[in-house]
């Protein structure tokens, strides 16, 4: 029997862990801690909440279920006790551009029945309409959407100056990088348009005939054109004849075409540079119809109300309710409380900057995973399991406090709240200890001690325990100074979201840190300086052109100081793949060449085998009764589907021709199922491969399988992965590079950070200039240079208010400062507030 007020779970062996079994109480705030990689996130999210949440699943009807995508069932013996759990975790699942802070966290629900239910309101000139309902206040409802733009505020247009973008050059040597690779089928139009009207395509896109240029854009309408033209192909020895004899179709038009058919985010990435998004002019941008924009509330319509930050609604909020009569406060009251304990939680979490309009892919990742924990948040359930997969990733310590006070009241509601943390003054204050170990990957997977907070803290063999007992090691870096004489890169003109600086200056060849609290703008600047910076360093776009950050929605005017620089590097948590299949080993090229090692054995000659022969993504040697994957997928209709080992190749991916052949000893599979750490033993050559697989072992990825599928991956471990290809690129380019990085450290425990900065430093030992964007008070303490950026969050926010060397921000008076002057004299951080304000 299960113990009373336990949950017990026996065998586990979900992704790294080893047969864990452990006992963990109910009613109590439990820390989940461990080196990063030891199997906190495999034990409280893809075990415990894996399967509460498969066990509500079966009890719906089949028919429901075949509509549910379900998580893989978790390798575990049994789980007792476990009763039903909500879970936030760090996966940017939500790519939906509609999807906003409104709709993330149940808001927009609350506010339509407002504007729909309450009397007085009334439908009011829409009487013939019909009465009021919340679907005229979504707009993605054919009720509540502008009938112009189906409800998206706008659309993307394809515009002449982003597609000509150098009108000095000709049209195929550089004006227009939609034009570079003009071999492709959609370009070939152009030189039987020129053959037709006998222009020549050798001269600068400006002194080209008007009408030709006019067409080239636009298009010939009715016009036929009747053409044949040898154009040159790539192979210089073969030519292959375009005959036209029909009107064509402009580019502009073309670029609109080939993004809208474009079938993934990837790929309509590739065709944004050429769109300028235009508001639609009926709804002037809102996306909604004319209901939801003319009907008003306390003075403003729904659109209106979805423009504003959380703190400037939390107030109309609280003057509805205090002007409603009798009659409304029947419908009203129930509402607007609802929402005000939604508001309040958005606030005590960091994010009354936000506008409920705000889109989820501008969230920054920290942001983005508090939105959907105040959706969690926000019931009065218990007796509930509440999974917190690092939930103060992104925080700012001044938010921390609050963080912690939420988990504190969800567990004094008669709540079990499991929190994955890093933060050892997190942990501290946690009721019971689940430390994971001793290393990561395939090194960690145990429990290495269960306990209060100071049973760990007295274990010798934790690393959390150190950390926890004060015994850790506090971060080592050597300064490299900055004084007048240094180089500076400037950015003039920035402008994104809340940020707007007319300057920013970062020093060429240093560590600069992004500081301020959340929300204060580092993100936006972050993202608009790498997209910035990108363009200018771009052959086509003359450098000072304003240029768009797509995810940012930043603008910089103009970009100095990059003589000498080659590249930009943007090194952010998205995943690096979304399928099975992308793992470490091929997002790092590495398996490239371990094929070609693989195909110049004599074994493989002796076959007629190349690389590509050794490849689990193309038929060749690969298993083709699994295509690769090592497991076949069994449909089990109404049961969540089912992933078994492949009775062919026995799960080892190949064919018996290719595992026929080895290297060292080793077959390809056997390589693939190697960590980082133990290739490195067994590649020593080529020189490349073995750069490549030392850069993944500096950044901290000794752990990682070479084989292990990316959807596996945290967002920490998929930005370290982009980070070692960075610090490949930095030592092996011959010119400087700039690397940007938005929180590098999130999701680390404390032990790891020193890795990472020291991976930093060799960027900066080639000549790189770094910016990370960070909340980690010891990070911002070892950077060469800092710029705090607030004073507070959203409107409060987005302005320099200190910048220098570490020791000179500390001295400043902004809430960095006071956790840089505590970090210094050696003191808590959670109990900053007051000294920060100071």
């Amino acid at each position: 029997m299960n113990p009373r007020g336990t949950i017990e779970v026996v065998g586990a062996r979900t992704n790294n862990l080893r047969d864990v079994s452990v006992s963990i109480p109910k009613g109590r705030l439990v820390a989940f801690t461990g080196v990063s990689g030891s199997g906190k996130t495999s034990l409280a999210v893809d075990t415990l909440h894996s399967e509460a949440q498969l066990r509500y699943l079966e009890g719906l009807s089949p028919f429901v279920r075949q509509y549910i995508s379900q998580r893989n069932r978790p390798q575990v013996d049994r789980i007792l006790g476990l009763g039903a759990t909500l879970a936030v975790d760090q996966r940017r699942l939500n790519r939906n551009p509609r999807s906003t802070v409104a709709t993330i966290t149940g808001i927009d629900g609350h506010l339509g029945l407002l504007f729909s239910r309450l009397p007085g309101v009334g439908p009011g000139p829409y009487t013939a309409e019909g009465p009021l309902t919340t679907a005229h206040f979504d707009r993605r409802t054919p009720e509540g959407g502008c009938p112009d733009c189906h409800g998206a505020g706008g659309r993307r247009q394809a515009a002449e100056d982003l597609v000509i973008t150098r009108p000095d050059l000709p049209l195929f040597d550089g004006a227009s990088p939609w034009f570079a690779k003009w071999r492709s089928g959609e370009h070939l139009f152009v030189p039987a348009l020129a053959a037709a009207r006998g222009v020549d395509l050798g001269l600068p896109w400006r002194s080209l005939p008007a009408a030709f240029r006019h067409d080239v854009l636009y298009g010939t309408g009715d016009e036929a054109v009747e053409a044949t033209v040898d154009i040159p192909n790539r192979n210089e020895t073969a030519r292959m004849t375009y005959t036209s004899s029909q009107p064509l179709r402009g580019a502009l038009a073309e670029v609109e075409r080939v993004f809208a058919n474009a079938r993934t985010a990837d790929a309509k990435q590739r065709y944004l540079p050429y769109l300028r998004e235009e508001p639609c002019g009926t709804c002037r941008g809102s996306g909604f119809d004319r209901v939801a924009r003319s009907v008003r509330l306390g003075g403003l319509s729904y659109p209106e109300l979805l423009e504003v930050d959380v703190r400037e609604v939390r107030r109309w909020a609280g003057h509805l309710a205090e002007t409603l009569d009798d009659r409304q406060r029947a419908v009203g009251e129930p509402l607007l409380q609802d929402l005000g304990r939604r508001l309040r939680l958005l606030d005590r979490l960091g994010l009354a900057h936000l506008q409920l309009s705000r889109g989820a892919a501008t969230l920054s990742g920290g942001e983005l995973q508090r939105t959907r924990l105040s959706a969690q948040l926000g019931t009065e359930l218990s007796d509930i399991v509440f999974v917190l997969d690092e939930p103060g990733a992104g925080l700012h310590p001044a938010d921390k406090r609050h963080l912690l006070d939420i988990a504190l009241e969800l567990r004094d509601a008669g709540n079990t709240v499991l929190l994955v943390e890093h933060d050892p003054e997190l942990i501290a204050r946690a009721d019971w200890v689940v430390d994971m170990g001793p290393g990561a990957g395939r090194l960690g997977g145990e429990v290495l001690v269960c306990g209060p907070p100071a049973l760990v803290a007295a274990d010798p063999a934790s690393a959390t325990g150190r950390h926890l007992a004060g015994r850790g090691p506090r971060l080592r870096r050597t300064p490299r100074p900055v004084h007048a004489g240094s180089g500076w890169l400037e950015l003039r003109g920035v402008r994104a979201h809340n940020a707007a600086a007319e300057s920013l200056c970062l020093p060429i060849g240093r560590l600069t840190c992004l500081t301020g609290v959340s929300g204060s703008g580092k993100s936006s600047v972050l993202g608009a300086l790498g997209a910035g910076v990108a363009a200018a360093l771009k052959d086509t776009a003359p450098r000072g052109t304003a240029v768009e950050d797509t995810t940012h929605a930043g603008t910089v005017r103009e970009v100095t100081g990059l003589d000498g620089f080659g590249w930009v590097a943007v090194v952010d948590q998205e995943p690096i793949g979304r399928t099975p299949r992308s793992n470490p080993a091929t997002y790092s090229k590495a398996f490239d060449l371990v094929r070609k090692l693989f195909a110049a054995t004599e074994a493989a000659r002796a076959r007629g085998a190349d690389a590509s022969w050794f490849s689990f993504n193309t038929p060749g040697g690969r298993c083709e009764a699994c295509a690769g994957h090592g497991r076949r997928l069994v449909d089990m209709h109404f049961l969540p589907d089912i992933w078994v080992v492949c009775d062919t190749c026995d799960g080892r991916r190949y064919a018996p021709e290719a595992l026929a052949v080895t290297y060292q000893g080793l077959t390809v599979d056997r390589v693939l199922d190697l960590t980082v750490a133990e290739a490195l033993e067994v590649f020593t050559g080529p020189r490349q491969l073995a750069e490549t697989l030392t850069a993944l072992d500096q950044v901290g990825l000794g752990y990682l399988r070479l084989g292990q599928s990316a959807t596996e991956l945290s967002g920490g471990e998929a930005q370290r992965l982009r980070l070692a290809s960075a610090v490949q690129r930095g030592a092996t380019s011959r010119r400087a590079g700039l690397v940007v990085l938005d929180e590098p450290v999130s999701g680390l425990h404390p032990s790891d950070v020193q890795r990472v900065v020291d991976a930093l430093d060799l960027l900066l030992d080639s000549g790189n200039t770094v910016v990370v964007a960070e909340h980690d008070i010891p990070v911002a303490a070892s950077a060469d240079w800092v710029i705090d950026l607030g004073p507070g969050a959203g409107p409060d926010g987005g302005a320099v208010v200190a910048q220098g060397t570490p020791d000179t921000v500390a001295a400043a008076d902004t809430p960095t400062a006071g956790y840089l002057r505590r970090y210094a004299a050696g003191l808590p951080l959670l109990d900053a507030a007051q000294d920060a304000q100071r």
